[in-house]
């Protein structure tokens, strides 16, 4: 149900394939379980692990914002990422 990933290699994750583009379009949710908007890109760093989710809020989706990724759980299930 619930995948906790900090930010490491996929190596590291138990050898996940995931790629940023199947995040995109999921709910990005607070530690609280308060969505904050919907995920556009995962942006990672020179050694591949996610540095950044690019989220775009508000009621139409004009405004864009860059989260730090510290670690996220995964609901494959509610297409969710839940920032923690």
């Amino acid at each position: 149900m619930h995948k906790l990933y900090t930010a490491v290699s996929p190596k590291e994750r138990g050898g996940s394939t995931a790629t940023t583009e199947e995040y995109a379009g999921y709910t990005a949710c607070d530690p609280r379980g308060q969505k904050i908007g919907r995920i556009e890109r995962i942006f990672l760093n020179r050694r591949g692990e996610p540095e950044y989710i690019k989220v775009k809020m508000g009621y139409f989706g004009f405004k864009s914002i860059l989260i730090p990724v510290l670690s996220v759980a995964t609901d494959e299930e509610r297409r969710t990422l839940l920032l923690q």
